[in-house]
């Protein structure tokens, strides 16, 4: 069924949001380098505006998501993307590091909030029955990210500086809370809220989380650095890096569409092809013979890498459907835990010249988070 113009137009400004949000959290990855020389710090400096980040997303979402649970879902998103204009704002102006990492941490509180109600916006939009493709239609914009936001972010940061770059997320942040202002309808909570205790303590989730916290443990131990591993495989640097950036998009926008279409009529298979398929392609870069199969390798890695989110959050819906906030808070939990710990041993291997260590990592969570796919029944369909 063919949804109305409105609800088109309401889904694609919450695309638009989380192409932003995105863009927005993963800005150390593409201007590593700037960010590094700009402020005076290592690599693995850089990599801690990712870890802190994600640590504080971990220890605020559940608290803050039963806070806001009341809250009209259309102001939560509204909040939480002024939040990011004004980290952005800040980030842009910061004269050292310590303020770079204060002007993180303003987004990162209001990060876990925005991804918990989004994807249960998007079901609510479409209708019951249709999570995975009312999750894969707004986390489209996750996949632009890569493919627009953080290649563009990569061109304006070695051409104009990285300052430029992220005023300019600022703005695009503001506009799209605009768009969401003048496109989705208010739409209060749900009666039905979760009781905290009972969502952490269902023993139902825990494989999902479980699969949660091995992929983006092992996704992001090389993904936090694939400016380097582009540099060090496939002999990119500076502009060039966004070249392969946008390819990897582009795959990543794809392999979305071909997920989406199906997670909700085979959610194990989609599953474990998000999570083998990361272990297959950091075995291949890892294998390769040379800086062409390095670069095909890093761009087919986007595909599955793109479905994460879109399984591992229809599974949550479909298992918990009668409290998606608060379970969605308890999933970002681990997603989160799973991006600091990642970003954590990517930088011990960067900083200790073990580069390819993070590809290892990211090979073995992948085949961890496969195993675990493959006997529980919260993936079935």
């Amino acid at each position: 069924m063919l949804a109305p113009p409105r609800t088109k137009l309401a889904l694609g400004a919450l695309s638009a949001a989380c192409f932003v949000s995105v863009t927005s959290e993963n800005l150390p990855v593409a201007l590593l380098p700037q960010l590094a020389a700009g402020l005076g710090v290592g690599d693995s400096a850089i990599g801690l505006l990712m870890t802190g980040y994600a640590l504080v997303v971990a220890v605020s979402v559940v608290p803050l998501v039963a806070l806001t649970s009341h809250w009209d879902r259309r102001t939560t998103a509204l909040v939480t993307l002024g939040m990011i204009v004004v980290s952005n704002l800040v980030m842009a102006v910061a004269p050292g590091y310590g303020v770079a990492v204060a002007a993180r941490l303003v987004a990162a509180v209001g990060h876990g909030v925005f991804w918990s109600v989004v994807a249960s916006m998007a079901t609510r939009l479409l209708g019951p029955g249709q999570g995975g493709r009312a999750t894969a239609v707004v986390f489209a914009g996750n996949s632009l990210a890569f493919l627009f936001g953080l290649s563009a972010s990569s061109w304006l940061g070695a051409t104009l500086g990285w300052r430029t770059a992220v005023l300019a997320v600022a703005g695009v942040a503001a506009l799209t809370a605009l768009v969401i202002r003048l496109t989705v309808g208010p739409m209060p909570a749900e009666a039905a809220a979760a009781r905290g205790r009972r969502v952490i303590a269902d023993r139902s989730l825990l494989p999902v989380h479980l699969t949660t916290l091995l992929v983006v443990t092992g996704h992001f131990a090389a993904f936090t650095y694939i400016t380097a591993i582009i540099a060090r495989y496939v002999h990119l640097t500076g502009a060039a890096t966004s070249t392969l950036l946008f390819a990897h998009g582009t795959a990543g926008l794809l392999g979305l569409v071909l997920i989406g279409r199906h997670v909700d009529r085979h959610p194990r298979a989609t599953a474990l092809i998000t999570t083998g398929g990361l272990a297959v392609c950091m075995v291949a870069l890892l294998a390769a013979p040379g800086p062409g199969v390095a670069g095909v390798a890093i761009v087919f890695w986007a595909g599955p890498a793109a479905g994460i989110g879109v399984v591992l959050q229809a599974a949550v819906l479909r298992v918990a459907k009668s409290r998606p906030d608060l379970a969605s808070a308890v999933y970002i939990v681990a997603f989160q835990i799973g991006i600091a710990l990642g970003a954590a041993l990517g930088g011990i291997g960067s900083d200790h010249g073990m580069l390819p260590a993070t590809a290892v990592v990211a090979a073995v969570c992948g085949l961890g988070a496969a195993l675990v796919v493959r006997r529980s029944a919260a993936f079935a369909g």
